[in-house]
């Protein structure tokens, strides 16, 4: 493992005067670089949830860490239909899936079997269910997908309800200093099922988060990112999530091994909670925000 990240030092400002910003690593499992960025950066409440991947060859090594990290971080399923993983029985490439998806031609079934699959995989290696529940590459949000998983979690009736990942984008005139591939990029992201996704989680009583910040290229420098970091802050609101995929380290076959690492360089560095300081927010699990729709 790592050197432990430096905790976050307590607030600046006055309390009650923090807004809320949930902070989320995806890919748990995928490999043990991305499981050493997690722990490093959650225990020192850098991060307030990690999103896991059952299937990814490095889920089980780091389960007896994962369920000893603090309550205020929040564990939850990355739902994977894309990935060719050891164990998954459904995985198209992303614009195949997209293109089943909006043609109606994926088989709800298989879907819902998969989906009640990887949650069981979730409950039996962490011995709970999990806290939230969002897609790799945003698969949750679409047709057919999400059309499954309401029914899915409405069956469990496990206790309290997980909270989805909403990818509805900041307002575009929020957006300036970020490169205008990664504004086209987030608003293509929520176009293809933000709305209906966030339509059925209030209807059927599922919290979620406002707006997703964090969507780029994967390209650029470390100082980059921090550029972008700062301007994702400066258009984010209460209850907003930021999403991340750092990692310490990772193999070369991992196609953006160098922006996870540039990431994980940034989040664990000064600037960023000096950054978060001065934008005004709060790391915070989504379960103890003052806003969380």
């Amino acid at each position: 493992m790592t050197q432990p990240t430096r905790a976050v030092p307590a607030s600046p400002l006055p309390p009650g005067t923090s807004r809320s910003l949930h902070v989320c690593i995806d890919d748990f499992g995928l490999h043990e670089g991305i499981n050493q960025a997690c722990v490093s950066l959650a225990s020192a409440g850098r991060v307030s949830a990690i999103s896991c991947m059952v299937d990814g060859p490095a889920w089980s090594q780091d389960l007896a860490t994962l369920r000893g990290l603090p309550a205020t971080v929040d564990v939850g399923l990355h739902l994977n239909l894309t990935e060719a993983l050891p164990g998954a029985r459904l995985h198209r490439p992303l614009s195949s899936l997209i293109r089943l998806a909006y043609a109606r031609r994926l088989d709800v079934t298989l879907v819902r079997d998969e989906i009640v699959r990887q949650f069981d995989a979730f409950e039996s290696g962490l011995g709970r269910p999990p806290d939230f529940v969002d897609g790799h590459q945003h698969v949750h949000q679409l047709p057919v997908v999400r059309d499954a998983l309401i029914p899915v979690l409405d069956a469990r009736k496990r206790p309290g309800k997980p909270w989805l990942r909403s990818t509805l984008p900041a307002p575009g005139w929020t957006t300036r200093g970020l490169p205008l591939g990664a504004i086209a990029k987030s608003r293509l992201i929520g176009a293809l099922g933000a709305a209906a996704l966030l339509a059925a989680a209030d209807a059927h009583g599922y919290p979620h988060n406002r707006r997703m910040i964090g969507v780029y290229g994967f390209g650029g420098s470390e100082a980059g990112y921090l550029t972008c970091l700062r301007a994702w802050l400066a258009c984010a609101d209460d209850g907003d999530l930021l999403m991340c995929h750092p990692a310490a380290t990772g193999p070369a076959d991992d196609p953006i091994l160098a922006a996870r690492r540039r990431e994980y360089a940034v989040l664990s560095g000064d600037a960023y909670p000096e950054s978060l300081h001065a934008a005004g927010f709060a790391v915070q699990p989504l379960g103890r925000s003052s806003s969380q729709a």
